[in-house]
């Protein structure tokens, strides 16, 4: 017994190494478990014949996935034996079993279970048996080291593959049927375990139902152009801001050279400060990204500060795309930035004016053109 204890601890410690070494968890502790009931049936694997002396076995176990490619299993099955018994099941099968998805080991993990999987299993256990054999004192129960080796074919069912129906061909053995110091895995201390289950994959902490290691590459790289296009919008806006300038500066130099040549009185007019803010898009689409959000923030404060000042909302599109899609596109992206000032800022409508300018040109990179200019007068 001390045997069958140290070799599950063995066991156990291997698995969790592997694991480790496998791929780095980033995974909670309460990630990644399912349960499965399963039914079928056990008979000899030598000198008997297969369904004649087949018996019924049942059993439940309990999964841990460690990685994309490794996970463990605690199974216990109950068996009716040939003989008879004080016990309606004579025979208890626990184990501890190592599963390797063979799918992800020659196909890389893409992130989502595949509909049919196969994984390979082995382990080892403690096989209990009632009555298992007659003493002088009477009838005996017999305790062994078990050992199982087999497949599990997977079909993982649905859309959010919270479900799987597996067969489950493996082969058993007791290897310590003639003492624990002569362990053995002889074909006449074997058996054929045929059984199928239902798995159900408890939901993890990032609300899916199969393994997930941290984030996806495909959240990493929406991420990364949300960024991307948060820089390219506010270094569009400097660009204008700084082209704004120097037309600016240009055409105060002009009039002052204007007023210096002119003899007649000149009359002082006030300038109107106008402010512009870009708020881009991403290609096709007219939602407004969060990390756009700000540019609509500042244009709401200075709307909200100024009751008497208006805004003019150009949409544009970048030439990718026909003319009249762009069109409609262009017209979309500036109602979209106005619904927002209006519902979620209270800005007066009266106070907006929308108008979709199609393909756009105001930028050199035509990237920048799927954008929406707002004018404030």
């Amino acid at each position: 017994m001390k045997k069958s204890l140290l070799l599950l601890a063995g066991a156990l410690s291997l698995g969790s190494l592997n694991a480790q070494t496998t791929e780095e968890q980033t995974t909670k502790f309460r990630d990644n478990w399912s349960i499965g009931l399963n039914g079928g049936i056990v008979t000899p694997l030598s000198h008997s014949a297969f369904f004649k002396n087949a018996r019924a076995t049942v059993g439940i176990d309990l999964n841990k996935q460690l990685s994309p490619i490794y996970g463990l299993t605690f199974e216990n099955m109950w068996s009716i034996n040939t003989f008879e018994s004080s016990a309606a099941f004579d025979a208890s099968n626990l184990m501890l079993l190592h599963r390797i998805n063979l799918n992800n080991v020659f196909c890389r993990y893409k992130g989502k279970p595949s509909l049919f999987e196969v994984e390979a299993l082995a382990g080892f256990g403690w096989l209990h048996v009632n009555d298992a054999y007659y003493t002088n004192d009477g009838e005996k129960d017999g305790n062994w080291i078990s050992s199982k080796v087999g497949l599990n074919l997977n079909f993982n069912l649905g859309e959010k593959k919270a479900w799987t129906i597996a067969v489950k061909p493996a082969i058993l053995w007791n290897v310590t049927q003639f003492g624990e110091d002569n362990i053995n895995f002889h074909s006449d201390q074997a058996a054929w375990e045929i059984t199928a289950g239902v798995v159900y994959h408890f939901k993890n902490s990032n609300g899916k139902h199969y393994y997930s290691n941290g984030c996806s590459h495909a959240d990493q790289i929406a991420a990364l152009n949300a960024t991307i296009s948060s820089m390219e919008a506010e270094a569009a806006g400097k660009d204008r801001a700084l082209q704004n300038a120097q037309k600016t500066i240009s055409d105060l130099q002009k009039d002052l050279n204007d007023c210096k040549n002119k003899k007649v009185p000149t009359t002082t007019t006030q300038a109107v400060e106008k402010s512009e803010y870009v708020v881009i898009f991403r290609q096709s689409s007219s939602k407004v990204d969060a990390l756009q959000m700000p540019n609509i923030d500042r244009l709401a404060s200075y709307l909200k500060k100024n009751s008497s000042a208006k805004v003019s909302i150009s949409g544009y599109a970048s030439p990718e795309g026909n003319a009249k899609f762009n069109q409609k596109l262009s017209e979309k992206r500036a109602e979209a930035v106005k619904n927002i000032l209006v519902k979620e800022y209270g800005i007066s409508a009266n106070r907006i004016e929308t108008q979709g300018k199609g393909v756009g040109n105001i930028f050199g990179k035509p990237a920048y053109n799927r954008a929406s200019i707002c004018v404030t007068e």
